[in-house]
């Protein structure tokens, strides 16, 4: 498909430009094909091409000129799409609220580590981590990519709901049966997926008012099994209520499952990372890491929030661009200035967050280490990178990268034998981008392709 784009743009320039001609012969296969991958009719020649280049496997010319006849006359103008906002009201408060619940839910599981470390052994909580943080962003990952990111996604989920839910108890409850550890491990899974979904919906406060108060009942002295079943139980009864009263139903697509295996697995392969590195102590320092790991959170949140900005600078900032210079590659693209604003707002919070926390002495005891919050910082730039990736379904490069970030990791000590605290997880980290970088250097620097590829086929 690549190698056909811009043999399409250029022989196809002229006939681009011509209107569609009204009362043509319709063509009932390539509409259906333009109903099942845009949910609507194409709004213009080029869009419409490129559908049934990708998704009917026509040739080039063959493509547009039926995509010349299957255009919508009624829709939109190219001027009133470009002044979409993709910020309304309701996505600015559900990413405040996804904010606020990832503070707290990072801030809860640092005061955890005590509690259960006198009740349990000081091995539990480290062990049910290093299990169940994997687990868990697979999980995520998964949903992210068949529904959650998706325009309707939470109607697809809830279209879905029972055998998703029951699929996903049933990947968790084997965790159940491992002695020590593994209960821990189980309610930690359902805590952190549940929440995403709930958070998702738009109950993300009410999310973190239930972390809120688990996380001062453990603080009281209450049995750590009992706190955290309660608080799984619960986060569980409100997931189920947030797939279950989604009323609108929809006929929309959900993401393909080979696609959301892929994402699983790349996701599994972050959270591996995260907890790959023994020097962090997860769950056997108190406070330390998750306090250090607060701020590239932060930072990741903002700078993907700001990537949403690539669904109205990109139409716009090609408005009125010819073809030939729509796939020409330039580092000034509305693609690449977004993305560099991504990278910068991640990198920004990172460094003045993780001076603050540095600055706030002793509570922060273990976690003052400069190694440490440059770990922190290379994963949430990775993070960044491989799930544009996996977005631009570049899943084959995603995963090369992920994967090689883990390997250097797990291998990293053994072969350099490290001495400061979080080198093996920075080195793995650092890799991780060197891989990811350059493939994702290579489609941003054409915001045509990104236009055509990328926002209108799902």
């Amino acid at each position: 498909m690549s190698s056909q784009l811009p043999r399409t743009r250029d022989a196809g320039l002229a006939e681009l430009s011509e209107p569609p001609t009204p009362g043509a012969s319709p063509d009932s296969h390539g509409e259906a094909v333009l109903d099942a991958r845009l949910g609507r009719q194409a709004r213009d020649v080029l869009e419409g091409t490129v559908v049934l280049e990708a998704w009917a496997g026509r040739p080039a010319r063959h493509a547009m000129a039926s995509a010349r006849h299957l255009v919508s006359l009624d829709s939109s103008t190219p001027e009133a799409l470009s002044e979409l906002d993709p910020f309304d009201d309701s996505s600015q408060h559900s990413v405040v609220a996804e904010g606020v619940t990832l503070v707290l839910l990072i801030l809860s599981v640092a005061a955890w580590a005590s509690p259960i470390r006198r009740q349990l052994g000081p091995n539990v909580l480290s062990d049910a981590i290093r299990v169940a943080l994997p687990i868990a962003v697979a999980m995520q990952w998964g949903l992210r990519s068949r529904y959650l990111s998706r325009p309707e996604g939470m109607r697809c989920l809830a279209r879905d709901g029972t055998v998703v839910l029951l699929c996903l108890f049933l990947a968790d409850l084997p965790l159940f049966l491992f002695p020590g550890w593994g209960p821990v491990a189980g309610m930690l899974v359902c805590v952190w997926v549940a929440g995403t979904v709930v958070t998702i919906r738009g109950w993300g406060l009410v999310y973190a008012g239930v972390l809120v108060v688990g996380t001062i009942a453990m603080g009281q002295g209450l049995d750590a099994y009992v706190v955290l079943g309660s608080l799984a139980a619960l986060t569980l009864l409100m997931c189920v209520a947030a797939v279950g009263s989604v009323r609108q139903r929809t006929d929309a697509r959900s993401g393909p499952m080979r696609r959301t295996a892929l994402a699983g697995l790349i996701g599994g392969l972050i959270g591996a990372l995260l907890v790959g590195d023994p020097t962090l102590g997860w769950g056997v320092h108190g406070l330390y890491p998750a306090l250090a790991l607060l701020p590239s959170a932060i930072g990741s949140l903002w700078g993907g929030y700001y990537l949403w900005n690539f669904y109205d600078a990109v139409p716009r900032g090609l408005r009125g661009v010819p073809l030939k210079g729509a796939s020409r590659v330039a580092l000034s693209d509305p693609a690449m200035s977004i993305f560099v604003g991504g990278v910068v707002r991640l990198l920004a919070a990172t460094v003045v967050l993780s001076a603050v926390v540095v600055a706030l002495g002793p509570w922060t005891h273990g976690t003052d280490a400069a190694s440490v919050f440059v770990a922190f910082a290379l994963v949430g730039l990775v993070c960044l990178l491989i799930g544009l990736l996996e977005s631009f379904a570049l899943q084959s490069a995603a995963l090369i990268a992920a994967a090689a970030a883990l390997a250097t990791e797990l291998t990293w000590d053994s072969l350099v034998h490290s001495h400061w605290p979080g080198e093996a997880l920075a080195a793995g980290a650092a890799v991780g981008v060197i891989l990811a970088l350059p493939v994702l250097l290579t489609r941003l620097a054409r915001s045509g392709g990104v236009l055509a590829t990328t926002l209108w086929i799902q």
